[in-house]
């Protein structure tokens, strides 16, 4: 299993971390949206993060951000 919640994402171009700023439910997979949290970056600068949905215990247990 994978808790998303778990794994620190950090930014490759300042290394601040990222924090979790939505969730999409795909195909077969969760895919996590992360964004800087540093406030120099590109606001359109983000990571995403694909999880299959088997194996995601943080979207079987319900994701806050989603709606």
């Amino acid at each position: 299993m994978i808790n998303i919640r778990d794994l620190s994402i950090r930014c490759g171009q300042c290394m601040n971390f990222m924090t979790l700023a939505a969730y999409e439910p795909r195909d077969g997979w969760n895919a996590y949206t992360y964004q800087c949290e540093g406030g120099t970056c590109d606001v359109a600068a983000r990571t995403v993060v694909e999880v299959p949905v088997s194996l995601d215990e943080f979207a079987q247990r319900g994701c806050p951000t989603e709606g």
